[in-house]
């Protein structure tokens, strides 16, 4: 028998949902026996304005229909495939562990989170040639400020794979330049699942201009990395 799951808080007028999104599926049964991971699913999918507005904020619904594949099952539903600290850590010690890779990548810890969790910093450049200077402009990259944005931790890990590999072409952009990426910029809000803010709440995005190291951590030495 199908279920109709119904959300009804977005806030945007528009959604990917209205031109074929489908949400995300991890079942624990599937996992256990047939190694199935995360999967699009869902039927009669739409994205639609409702009637749940207050104090001037017009809101709209996503819902969908699902029939559980097993009986006694955990699922679980997601708008983005997950990717954790954890996912983040065992990537960067495959890098280090790889004996080309860490030649041109160096992984160093730019500060620590209110939780006292790393915030990582990737240094990303071809050792000089002999003779000639490294005079090399830097590409400054950050993801994961927002903790629900799971898709830009893809993003940035297709662009590591991608700079870290053998083509000429990123050898020529590792000649060319010294990339800086910091791949988890609010680590505590990922850890305890946090949507859009840290550990006090506040979007990190919007305190580029805030002077309280103590608070924003990662936003004030990427800041003063940046400057330099």
């Amino acid at each position: 028998m199908p279920y109709r799951f119904t959300i009804v808080n977005f806030t945007k007028h528009n959604s990917l949902y209205k031109h074929g999104l489908r949400p995300l599926l991890y079942s624990e049964a599937d996992a256990k026996k047939h190694k199935i991971g995360w999967r699009r699913t869902g039927n009669e999918i739409k994205y639609y304005k409702n009637n749940a507005g207050q104090d001037g904020h017009q809101y709209f619904s996503l819902t969908w229909t699902f029939q559980f594949p097993h009986d006694r099952d955990t699922c679980y539903f997601a708008h983005c495939y997950p990717y954790t600290y954890s996912n983040l850590q065992e990537y960067l010690v495959a890098i280090s562990k790889d004996p080309v890779k860490s030649k041109f990548c160096k992984i160093h810890i730019l500060c620590h989170s209110l939780a006292g969790n790393s915030v990582y910093v990737l240094t990303i450049t071809n050792p000089p040639k002999s003779g000639k200077g490294t005079n090399r402009k830097a590409v400054i990259l950050t993801t994961r400020v927002h903790p629900g944005e799971t898709n830009s931790s893809w993003i940035v890990k297709g662009f590591l794979d991608y700079i870290l590999g053998n083509s000429g072409k990123a050898q020529l952009l590792r000649d060319s330049f010294v990339f800086k990426v910091v791949p988890m910029l609010n680590p505590d809000g990922v850890i305890v699942g946090n949507h859009r803010c840290s550990l006090r709440g506040q979007d990190l995005n919007r305190k580029y201009r805030s002077t309280v190291k103590k608070f924003y951590p990662s936003i004030w030495y990427t800041r003063n990395m940046i400057k330099r």
